[in-house]
Protein backbone atom coordinates (compact mmCIF):
# COMPACT_ATOMS: atom_id res chain seq x y z
CA UNK A 1 0.00 0.00 0.00
CA UNK A 2 1.56 3.33 -1.16
CA UNK A 3 1.84 6.42 0.59
CA UNK A 4 -1.12 9.37 -0.30
CA UNK A 5 -0.28 11.92 2.16
CA UNK A 6 2.32 13.03 4.75
CA UNK A 7 2.67 15.23 7.26
CA UNK A 8 3.44 18.98 6.92
CA UNK A 9 6.44 20.36 5.26
CA UNK A 10 7.01 16.72 3.16
CA UNK A 11 5.66 15.14 0.14
CA UNK A 12 5.40 11.70 -1.40
CA UNK A 13 8.52 10.86 -3.76
CA UNK A 14 7.73 7.20 -4.76
CA UNK A 15 5.50 6.22 -1.83
CA UNK A 16 8.16 7.91 0.31
CA UNK A 17 7.44 10.65 2.78
CA UNK A 18 10.64 13.29 1.83
CA UNK A 19 11.06 16.36 3.21
CA UNK A 20 10.79 19.53 0.82
CA UNK A 21 13.98 20.94 -0.57
CA UNK A 22 13.41 24.26 1.11
CA UNK A 23 13.61 22.66 4.62
CA UNK A 24 16.18 20.45 4.17
CA UNK A 25 18.76 23.33 2.31
CA UNK A 26 19.00 20.88 -0.18
CA UNK A 27 19.40 21.52 -4.07
CA UNK A 28 17.08 21.34 -6.51
CA UNK A 29 19.40 20.35 -9.34
CA UNK A 30 20.35 17.08 -10.52
CA UNK A 31 23.08 15.06 -10.18
CA UNK A 32 23.97 15.87 -13.79
CA UNK A 33 23.44 19.79 -13.51
CA UNK A 34 26.21 19.25 -10.77
CA UNK A 35 28.44 17.63 -11.92
CA UNK A 36 28.61 19.76 -15.44
CA UNK A 37 29.09 22.85 -12.86
CA UNK A 38 31.75 21.33 -11.28
CA UNK A 39 34.11 20.75 -14.19
CA UNK A 40 33.10 23.72 -15.99
CA UNK A 41 34.21 24.98 -12.90
CA UNK A 42 37.34 23.21 -12.73
CA UNK A 43 37.99 23.85 -16.42
CA UNK A 44 38.13 27.79 -16.00
CA UNK A 45 39.96 27.24 -12.96
CA UNK A 46 43.29 25.66 -15.61
CA UNK A 47 42.16 27.82 -18.32
CA UNK A 48 42.90 30.93 -15.96
CA UNK A 49 46.27 29.46 -14.76
CA UNK A 50 47.06 28.30 -18.47
CA UNK A 51 46.60 31.80 -19.58
CA UNK A 52 48.93 33.21 -16.78
CA UNK A 53 51.50 30.04 -17.56
CA UNK A 54 51.50 32.20 -21.24
CA UNK A 55 52.01 35.15 -19.92
CA UNK A 56 54.93 33.78 -17.02
CA UNK A 57 56.47 32.76 -20.08
CA UNK A 58 56.35 35.78 -22.55
CA UNK A 59 57.83 37.62 -19.71
CA UNK A 60 60.52 35.02 -19.79
CA UNK A 61 61.17 35.40 -23.12
CA UNK A 62 61.46 39.38 -22.98
CA UNK A 63 63.78 38.72 -19.58
CA UNK A 64 66.17 35.92 -21.42
CA UNK A 65 68.65 38.81 -22.64
CA UNK A 66 69.86 36.70 -25.48
CA UNK A 67 70.74 34.19 -23.29
CA UNK A 68 70.07 30.48 -25.35
CA UNK A 69 69.50 29.05 -22.25
CA UNK A 70 66.68 31.11 -21.18
CA UNK A 71 64.99 31.43 -24.52
CA UNK A 72 64.32 27.92 -24.91
CA UNK A 73 63.20 27.38 -21.28
CA UNK A 74 60.43 30.21 -22.27
CA UNK A 75 59.86 28.76 -25.32
CA UNK A 76 59.16 25.39 -23.90
CA UNK A 77 56.97 26.98 -21.42
CA UNK A 78 54.98 28.83 -23.82
CA UNK A 79 54.62 25.80 -25.39
CA UNK A 80 52.89 23.93 -23.05
CA UNK A 81 51.06 26.74 -21.78
CA UNK A 82 49.50 26.56 -25.37
CA UNK A 83 48.58 23.16 -24.96
CA UNK A 84 47.35 23.38 -21.81
CA UNK A 85 45.05 26.21 -23.28
CA UNK A 86 44.05 23.66 -25.77
CA UNK A 87 43.10 21.11 -23.15
CA UNK A 88 40.88 23.56 -21.47
CA UNK A 89 39.05 25.18 -24.38
CA UNK A 90 38.43 21.40 -25.65
CA UNK A 91 37.20 20.31 -22.70
CA UNK A 92 34.43 23.48 -22.29
CA UNK A 93 33.46 22.03 -25.34
CA UNK A 94 33.15 18.43 -25.03
CA UNK A 95 31.35 19.06 -21.76
CA UNK A 96 29.02 21.43 -23.11
CA UNK A 97 28.05 19.35 -26.20
CA UNK A 98 27.15 16.54 -24.06
CA UNK A 99 25.32 18.02 -21.77
CA UNK A 100 23.06 19.62 -24.90
CA UNK A 101 23.20 16.32 -26.21
CA UNK A 102 21.51 14.46 -23.56
CA UNK A 103 19.21 17.38 -22.75
CA UNK A 104 18.20 16.83 -26.31
CA UNK A 105 18.61 20.41 -27.39
CA UNK A 106 21.43 20.35 -29.96
CA UNK A 107 20.73 22.55 -32.85
CA UNK A 108 21.13 21.11 -36.39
Amino acid sequence: MALTSCIANFTVVGGVCVPLSTYVGLSDKSVGDILTAVMQWLLYIVGTIAVIAFVISGIQYLTAAGSEDQIEIAKRNMKWSVVGITVVLSGLIIINFVDAIFRGVVQK
